[in-house]
Protein backbone atom coordinates (compact mmCIF):
# COMPACT_ATOMS: atom_id res chain seq x y z
CA UNK A 1 0.00 0.00 0.00
CA UNK A 2 2.87 2.36 0.68
CA UNK A 3 4.13 2.04 -2.91
CA UNK A 4 0.89 3.24 -4.52
CA UNK A 5 0.89 6.81 -3.07
CA UNK A 6 4.58 7.16 -3.87
CA UNK A 7 3.95 6.07 -7.46
CA UNK A 8 1.02 8.48 -7.77
CA UNK A 9 3.11 11.29 -6.34
CA UNK A 10 5.90 10.55 -8.82
CA UNK A 11 3.42 10.45 -11.69
CA UNK A 12 1.98 13.83 -10.67
CA UNK A 13 5.50 15.23 -10.32
CA UNK A 14 6.43 14.04 -13.83
CA UNK A 15 3.24 15.44 -15.35
CA UNK A 16 3.68 18.83 -13.69
CA UNK A 17 7.36 18.95 -14.68
CA UNK A 18 6.43 18.10 -18.27
CA UNK A 19 3.81 20.84 -18.38
CA UNK A 20 6.27 23.39 -16.98
CA UNK A 21 8.86 22.39 -19.59
CA UNK A 22 6.32 22.65 -22.40
CA UNK A 23 5.23 26.10 -21.24
CA UNK A 24 8.85 27.21 -20.88
CA UNK A 25 9.70 25.94 -24.37
CA UNK A 26 6.66 27.71 -25.81
CA UNK A 27 7.65 31.01 -24.18
CA UNK A 28 11.26 30.62 -25.31
CA UNK A 29 10.17 30.04 -28.93
CA UNK A 30 7.81 33.04 -28.76
CA UNK A 31 10.59 35.26 -27.38
CA UNK A 32 12.98 34.02 -30.08
CA UNK A 33 10.49 34.74 -32.86
CA UNK A 34 9.76 38.16 -31.40
CA UNK A 35 13.50 38.89 -31.38
CA UNK A 36 13.78 37.75 -34.99
CA UNK A 37 10.96 40.09 -36.02
CA UNK A 38 12.64 43.04 -34.30
CA UNK A 39 15.92 42.51 -36.15
CA UNK A 40 15.70 44.74 -39.18
CA UNK A 41 17.89 43.50 -41.99
CA UNK A 42 19.12 40.57 -39.93
CA UNK A 43 20.18 37.69 -42.17
CA UNK A 44 18.92 34.27 -41.08
CA UNK A 45 20.99 31.29 -42.11
CA UNK A 46 20.58 27.56 -42.48
CA UNK A 47 17.73 25.75 -40.80
CA UNK A 48 16.50 28.87 -39.00
CA UNK A 49 15.85 30.56 -42.35
CA UNK A 50 14.11 27.48 -43.73
CA UNK A 51 11.91 27.14 -40.67
CA UNK A 52 11.04 30.82 -40.85
CA UNK A 53 10.20 30.44 -44.55
CA UNK A 54 7.71 27.70 -43.67
CA UNK A 55 6.08 29.56 -40.76
CA UNK A 56 2.50 30.60 -41.22
CA UNK A 57 1.84 34.27 -41.73
CA UNK A 58 -0.49 36.03 -39.36
CA UNK A 59 -4.06 35.31 -40.36
CA UNK A 60 -6.17 38.36 -41.13
CA UNK A 61 -9.84 37.81 -40.46
CA UNK A 62 -12.01 38.28 -43.54
CA UNK A 63 -15.26 40.07 -42.78
CA UNK A 64 -16.98 39.91 -46.17
CA UNK A 65 -17.82 37.12 -48.57
CA UNK A 66 -15.34 38.52 -51.09
CA UNK A 67 -12.64 38.59 -48.39
CA UNK A 68 -13.31 34.95 -47.50
CA UNK A 69 -13.22 33.89 -51.17
CA UNK A 70 -10.02 35.88 -51.71
CA UNK A 71 -8.45 34.20 -48.68
CA UNK A 72 -9.38 30.73 -49.99
CA UNK A 73 -8.05 31.59 -53.43
CA UNK A 74 -4.79 32.87 -51.93
CA UNK A 75 -4.44 29.66 -49.92
CA UNK A 76 -5.07 27.55 -53.05
CA UNK A 77 -2.43 29.45 -55.02
CA UNK A 78 0.11 29.47 -52.19
CA UNK A 79 3.14 27.28 -52.77
CA UNK A 80 2.97 24.40 -50.32
CA UNK A 81 6.40 23.43 -49.07
CA UNK A 82 7.97 20.87 -46.84
CA UNK A 83 11.15 21.50 -44.91
CA UNK A 84 12.22 17.88 -45.24
CA UNK A 85 11.43 17.69 -48.96
CA UNK A 86 13.19 20.99 -49.60
CA UNK A 87 16.32 19.70 -47.83
CA UNK A 88 16.18 16.44 -49.80
CA UNK A 89 15.85 18.36 -53.05
CA UNK A 90 19.25 19.97 -52.48
CA UNK A 91 20.97 16.73 -53.47
CA UNK A 92 23.06 17.15 -56.56
CA UNK A 93 21.83 13.73 -57.78
CA UNK A 94 18.11 14.28 -57.22
CA UNK A 95 17.40 14.27 -60.96
CA UNK A 96 19.75 11.45 -61.90
CA UNK A 97 22.49 9.16 -60.70
CA UNK A 98 26.08 10.38 -60.54
CA UNK A 99 28.39 9.58 -63.43
CA UNK A 100 30.09 6.16 -63.33
CA UNK A 101 33.49 7.81 -62.75
CA UNK A 102 32.19 9.81 -59.79
CA UNK A 103 30.41 6.76 -58.35
CA UNK A 104 33.65 4.76 -58.67
CA UNK A 105 35.65 7.49 -56.94
CA UNK A 106 33.07 7.66 -54.14
CA UNK A 107 33.15 3.91 -53.64
CA UNK A 108 36.96 3.92 -53.58
CA UNK A 109 36.84 6.26 -50.58
CA UNK A 110 34.84 3.73 -48.52
CA UNK A 111 37.01 1.39 -46.50
CA UNK A 112 36.18 -2.28 -46.74
CA UNK A 113 35.12 -3.76 -43.43
CA UNK A 114 36.24 -7.21 -42.40
CA UNK A 115 34.12 -9.01 -39.85
CA UNK A 116 36.10 -11.59 -37.94
CA UNK A 117 33.29 -13.34 -36.13
CA UNK A 118 30.37 -14.02 -38.44
CA UNK A 119 28.68 -16.39 -36.03
CA UNK A 120 27.92 -20.04 -36.56
CA UNK A 121 26.45 -21.15 -39.86
CA UNK A 122 23.75 -23.75 -40.16
CA UNK A 123 24.93 -26.80 -42.03
CA UNK A 124 22.21 -27.34 -44.66
CA UNK A 125 23.05 -31.00 -45.29
CA UNK A 126 22.61 -31.94 -41.64
CA UNK A 127 19.26 -33.47 -40.73
CA UNK A 128 17.42 -31.30 -38.25
CA UNK A 129 15.15 -33.13 -35.83
CA UNK A 130 11.50 -32.17 -36.00
CA UNK A 131 10.27 -30.33 -32.93
CA UNK A 132 7.14 -31.43 -31.10
CA UNK A 133 5.04 -28.29 -30.92
CA UNK A 134 1.95 -29.88 -29.43
CA UNK A 135 2.69 -28.58 -25.92
CA UNK A 136 3.36 -25.01 -27.03
CA UNK A 137 0.71 -22.37 -26.48
CA UNK A 138 -0.79 -21.09 -29.68
CA UNK A 139 -3.33 -22.26 -32.20
CA UNK A 140 -5.06 -25.46 -31.16
CA UNK A 141 -6.11 -26.91 -34.51
CA UNK A 142 -8.37 -29.61 -33.10
CA UNK A 143 -10.24 -27.09 -30.94
CA UNK A 144 -10.51 -24.67 -33.87
CA UNK A 145 -11.83 -27.45 -36.11
CA UNK A 146 -14.40 -28.43 -33.48
CA UNK A 147 -15.62 -24.82 -32.99
CA UNK A 148 -15.93 -24.21 -36.74
CA UNK A 149 -17.71 -27.54 -37.20
CA UNK A 150 -20.18 -26.81 -34.40
CA UNK A 151 -20.91 -23.39 -35.90
CA UNK A 152 -21.44 -24.95 -39.34
CA UNK A 153 -23.92 -27.61 -38.15
CA UNK A 154 -25.93 -25.56 -35.65
CA UNK A 155 -28.92 -25.42 -38.03
CA UNK A 156 -29.01 -29.24 -38.45
CA UNK A 157 -31.30 -31.44 -36.35
CA UNK A 158 -29.99 -32.01 -32.82
CA UNK A 159 -29.69 -35.79 -33.33
CA UNK A 160 -27.34 -35.30 -36.31
CA UNK A 161 -25.26 -32.35 -35.08
CA UNK A 162 -22.52 -34.37 -33.37
CA UNK A 163 -22.22 -36.79 -36.30
CA UNK A 164 -22.07 -33.94 -38.83
CA UNK A 165 -19.56 -32.04 -36.66
CA UNK A 166 -17.31 -35.12 -36.54
CA UNK A 167 -17.52 -35.39 -40.34
CA UNK A 168 -16.73 -31.69 -40.72
CA UNK A 169 -13.68 -32.04 -38.43
CA UNK A 170 -12.48 -35.08 -40.41
CA UNK A 171 -12.75 -33.14 -43.70
CA UNK A 172 -10.77 -30.19 -42.30
CA UNK A 173 -8.06 -32.54 -41.00
CA UNK A 174 -7.92 -34.35 -44.36
CA UNK A 175 -7.54 -31.02 -46.20
CA UNK A 176 -4.78 -29.93 -43.80
CA UNK A 177 -2.98 -33.27 -44.23
CA UNK A 178 -3.30 -32.99 -48.01
CA UNK A 179 -1.78 -29.52 -47.93
CA UNK A 180 1.02 -30.72 -45.66
CA UNK A 181 1.79 -33.59 -48.06
CA UNK A 182 1.88 -31.15 -50.98
CA UNK A 183 4.30 -28.89 -49.13
CA UNK A 184 6.52 -31.87 -48.24
CA UNK A 185 6.58 -33.07 -51.86
CA UNK A 186 7.43 -29.54 -52.97
CA UNK A 187 10.28 -29.51 -50.42
CA UNK A 188 11.50 -32.84 -51.81
CA UNK A 189 11.43 -31.45 -55.37
CA UNK A 190 13.32 -28.33 -54.29
CA UNK A 191 15.89 -30.40 -52.39
CA UNK A 192 16.65 -32.49 -55.51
Amino acid sequence: MVGAPVNNALLILFVVTGLVLILFWREAIAAYRQGQRKQVGGQMRGYVRQIADHDEEEVVQATTQQGVEARFEADRNKQKGSLIRDMANRSEWKDGAPSPELAKSLSDEIDEVEVEHMGRRTVPSRVIDEVDRSDRPGEDLSLTDRVIANAAVQDAPVELQELLADEHVAKRKARRDELSDAVESLDDILDD
